[in-house]
């Protein structure tokens, strides 16, 4: 997934503390295929959010913990089909709901 078709909805973006802009890159591109199969919805905005989060204050926005319990609700099942199980990066009780206000698009 080319970092490019994220499209969120702020101008200002910091990446996870040591994280370089070719790790984020190849771990994008490892779950792109369920984006593709369109397990969820609700993941490309995740990944996005979670890979590229919003700046603010000069820290990275945590991302909408309700957003990622629907990405990985749809997306899980499908995982767990091939052996694969859900990233622990992505481990949804890490995120809050106060990010949840920001969110863009339909929950």
């Amino acid at each position: 997934m080319n970092m490019l078709i994220c499209n969120m909805p702020y101008t200002a973006t910091v990446l996870p503390e040591q994280e370089t802009q070719d790790n984020i890159a190849v771990k994008i591109n490892q779950l792109y295929p369920l984006v593709k199969v369109g397990c969820s919805s609700h993941l490309k905005p995740l990944l996005c959010s979670f890979f590229l989060p919003e700046c603010v204050s000069g820290k990275p926005r945590s991302p909408c913990r309700i957003l990622c319990e629907k990405a990985k609700s749809g997306c899980e099942p499908l995982m767990n089909k091939f052996g694969f199980t859900w990233p622990e990066d992505l481990k949804c009780t890490a995120f809050t709901t106060e990010s949840c206000e920001r969110v863009s698009f339909p929950l």
